[in-house]
């Protein structure tokens, strides 16, 4: 159980995290300065340090958090249809970019930025082939042809569908989605009967 301090403490980091975030958005992870972020999350720049080291730590612990919501889409269903897998990682993905969309939208703003992608590469390549060899290990599974080429696509379309939604406002995410899944579900099925 946590106590109260602990509560504390997890709040303080969250108000620092969200502030950088909105600062490294508004002014480039190279112009916002560790005072800037101590000043937008309301503490002292000396109760800052308590929690991280500098603002290339704050960063990576920004990108982990984002990680782990990407991992929890990754997961299997557990129902035993292989399919399933690959429909409830679309699902997952989208669903999670709604419920938190200006965390994601600000997210993908920084991540384009050249200091933080030289900061993050090692990090973001790791990320980016974990993600590509499950969505490829789901297809795989399900039987859809030529998997490794088809986890490349999927991974790309759903990051382009993903940057179409933090872009536009009324942009049709749940549609796009279902049309995903459709295409999937019946490459699947086509290749089942053959």
């Amino acid at each position: 159980m946590k106590t109260a301090f602990d509560i504390k403490r997890e709040k303080s980091k969250q108000q620092i995290q969200e502030a950088a975030l909105i600062l490294f958005a508004e002014h480039g992870f190279e112009k916002t300065s560790i005072r800037m972020i101590a000043q937008k999350a309301n503490i002292s720049l000396g109760l800052l340090y308590n929690y991280y080291a500098g603002k290339d730590e704050l960063l990576k612990e920004i990108f982990r958090l984002g990680r782990q919501d990407i991992h929890a889409t990754l997961a299997p269903d557990n129902d035993k249809n292989p399919q399933n897998d690959i429909e409830n990682h679309i699902r997952l993905t989208f669903k999670t970019l709604k419920q938190n969309r200006p965390y994601w939208k600000l997210v993908h703003s920084i991540r384009m930025q050249s200091p933080v992608m030289q900061k993050l590469e090692t990090e973001i390549k790791a990320e980016n082939e974990l993600i590509q060899r499950k969505i490829e290990e789901n297809l795989f599974n399900a039987g859809i042809p030529f998997p490794g080429l088809e986890a490349k696509l999927l991974f790309a379309t759903i990051d382009g569908i993903v940057n179409h939604y933090l872009l536009y406002d009324n942009y049709p995410v749940d549609d796009i989605a279902n049309l995903l899944i459709l295409k999937y579900r019946e490459q699947a099925q086509k290749h089942r009967s053959v």
